[in-house]
């Protein structure tokens, strides 16, 4: 399922998109999650990283749309960004926030499609999801991998650190799980920590920043963390 958000204020552009999106829906047997925003700081106004696309017009009434993507990055480097503008030109500008494509007012569809099946090429290996059990109050739970922050071992026990809490499992080590997780945006930074590149903040130094965590990145492993990330939000770092 694709969360999408259409910042847009013209309502004839969104009705338009939200149209082409439905019937691109039904052609591809896909499920999207369609919010709208009729300004930049509509979007911005407590923005969490829960979208996986944003549509965002250029030339809004309050804040323009360049602005806006320029704050949102600072918020989420992994959400992906597709202009809306009336004029191509303005569209280069898209490359500075790491935008992944343009689309031309009037919105017609073969457009839309075109672009959709980029966004889907990148947001669909990251967006596959499995389930593991844990420890929790004595009893077991699931959780979806798409809600993990990262996964840690303490002693001889793998901590898990998620959306939903802290809990503990055990009978596999970090190495066994980082191998089945890979194909799901997890990339360890060290020895002791695995971390779903989707909650990634920032990388700074020999520290990466996951979901307001400081965790180690070690030298050994920096280089291959950074082109991981840099895959996930589709640029060269």
């Amino acid at each position: 399922m694709l969360r999408i958000a259409i910042v847009e204020d013209e309502k004839e552009c969104q009705a338009s998109l939200i149209e082409h999106l439905s019937k691109y829906e039904k052609e591809h047997s896909d499920n999207f999650i369609v919010r709208t925003f009729f300004d930049g700081i509509d979007i911005l106004d407590d923005y969490t990283s829960e979208y996986d696309l944003i549509f965002l017009d250029i030339h809004m009434k309050f804040q323009d749309g360049m602005t806006t993507a320029k704050k949102i990055r600072e918020l989420d480097d992994s959400v992906i960004i597709v202009f809306i503008t009336a004029l191509a030109q303005y569209a280069i500008e898209g490359y500075k926030v790491n935008a992944m494509d343009f689309i031309l007012k009037p919105v017609v569809y073969e457009q839309l499609e075109g672009t959709m099946d980029k966004v889907l090429k990148t947001a669909d290996k990251y967006h596959k999801s499995k389930e593991i059990i844990v420890a929790d109050d004595g009893a077991k739970r699931k959780i979806d991998t798409e809600d993990i922050y990262y996964i840690e071992v303490v002693g001889h026990t793998i901590v898990i650190h998620s959306k939903m809490g802290i809990f503990e499992t055990r009978g596999k080590t970090l190495k066994v799980i980082a191998e089945e997780l890979r194909e799901f945006g997890f990339v360890q930074s060290g020895q002791s920590h695995l971390i779903n590149l989707k909650f990634v903040d920032k990388i700074k130094g020999d520290v990466v920043t996951v979901a307001g965590d400081d965790l180690f990145l070690s030298r050994s492993r920096k280089k291959d963390f950074i082109a991981a990330f840099g895959e996930y939000v589709g640029m060269e770092i």
